[in-house]
């Protein structure tokens, strides 16, 4: 620029996409803050079209039994699931 200012170019994050969930050996999964832990089928997400969102813009659909109305969503490869008990938070749209 001319004034010798510099402009910082926001990018979007390179977050992960909801169909990199239907790789194979892939699973997506949700965590909750209170430690709380579930598997989602994204399938019903991809049925709406929405299989090429971040997994981020994702996250306030899910609804946790602790009262949280957002989870993290996290594509793990299936040696990474959890070996205890999990569940407790749902799809809310």
């Amino acid at each position: 620029m001319a004034d010798g200012a510099f402009r910082i170019v926001e990018t979007w994050p390179a977050w992960p996409r909801l169909n990199q969930a239907l790789a194979a050996r892939s699973s997506l999964w949700a965590v909750c803050r209170c430690g709380r832990e579930a598997v989602i089928d994204p399938h019903p997400w991809v049925g709406q079209g929405l299989g090429r969102q971040a997994t981020a813009l994702l996250e306030t659909r899910l609804r946790c039994v602790c009262g949280a109305r957002r989870a993290r969503l996290e594509i793990r490869g299936l040696s990474e699931a959890p070996q205890g008990g999990a569940g407790g938070i749902y799809v809310f749209r």
